[in-house]
């Protein structure tokens, strides 16, 4: 990840070329951490391109390369203030108030916790709970997106509350959206764990890297919850010339196929495959794609999140 600082003065700025750089920025899926302060995973050549002619402008750029450090990870003690965000997917556990259990043993662990709905259903949700209408422009990210902005803030750990289906499904789906994330995937200090389906019978405490454990552990304790260490390859994907096969994982007759947040088709039997070829769906083995599903664009499947739905949980 590279790490941007730039700075002109309004004397130099009659051409408005710190906002075009700012628009370019944007357009290389960059994340703004303060003003004038982004990072990125590659420099694109039309962001080098606006960069160069910053500079000619008289503005100053410095680009280095950026590691991040949790504060915990570089004090000498522990006894400094420790914050967390509670990622919340889905309006489930908001409805049946996790979200405020949860914050509570975080904060008599120590931690200062902020709630933060990364989906557009717990968006919904939380808003509806605190009765303020939270940003509309955030909805239309997706979750990836949504926990690389939140890990950008001052924080200590990361925290992921989810209720999938089931606890298999809700592991498959947040381990896909972490590997889609560009900033928290590096963020290997930053301890992060998942609380998944509290309440129900197969509930678990999912550790998502070492820095986590410790946190995990403590939860599990107060949650009576187990915790599990999942396999880091969780997704299948086979290569059959320019075709891509990939399994979907704990599917069941009748589900609808989401990709990438987009209703695609449904599953006709509890083995099922969707190919892919030249950036489109082509087929769905054990299944049936829809005629809008034939448009959905994607880079990969490899890439790609899926997950499965129950027909009558649509809306």
């Amino acid at each position: 990840m590279f790490l941007v600082i730039y700075d002109i003065g309004a004397e130099r700025d009659p051409h408005g070329i710190r906002i075009r750089l700012v628009r370019a920025l944007r357009r290389s899926g960059a994340l703004q951490i303060q003003r004038s302060v982004w990072i990125m995973e590659s420099m694109t050549p039309d962001l080098l391109r606006v960069i160069d002619e910053f500079r000619r402008a008289g503005g100053k750029v410095k680009i280095s390369e950026w590691l991040p450090r949790s504060l915990g990870e570089v004090a000498p003690t522990n006894d400094h203030m420790r914050k967390a965000f509670l990622a919340v997917i889905g309006a489930e556990p908001l409805g049946e108030g996790w979200h405020v259990e949860i914050s509570g043993l975080l904060g008599r662990i120590g931690y200062t916790v902020e709630v933060k709905p990364v989906s557009e259903s717990a968006m919904v949700e939380y808003s509806k709970l605190i009765g303020k209408r939270l940003d509309c422009s955030a909805a239309e990210k997706s979750t990836s997106r949504l926990l690389d902005e939140a890990v950008l803030d001052d924080l200590d750990a990361l925290v992921i509350l989810n209720s999938g289906r089931t606890s298999q499904s809700g592991i498959v789906y947040v381990a896909q959206t972490l590997s889609n994330t560009k900033v928290l995937k590096g963020m290997t200090s930053l301890p992060v764990i998942q609380i998944e389906s509290p309440g129900k019978p197969d509930s678990a405490v999912v550790v998502w890297n070492e820095t986590g454990r410790a946190l995990a552990e403590e939860l599990s304790d107060e949650l009576s919850m187990p915790v599990i260490y999942p396999s880091a390859e969780i997704r299948k994907i086979t290569v059959n010339g320019s075709r891509e096969i990939r399994q979907i994982q704990y599917a069941e007759v009748g589900d609808l196929i989401i990709v990438n947040g987009k209703e695609v088709g449904e599953c006709l039997s509890d083995k099922v495959y969707v190919i892919a070829e030249g950036g489109r769906i082509i087929d769905i083995m054990g299944g049936r794609l829809f005629g809008k599903g034939k448009n959905v664009k994607l880079d990969s499947l490899r890439n790609s999140i899926i997950k499965t739905i129950p027909r009558d949980s649509k809306g």
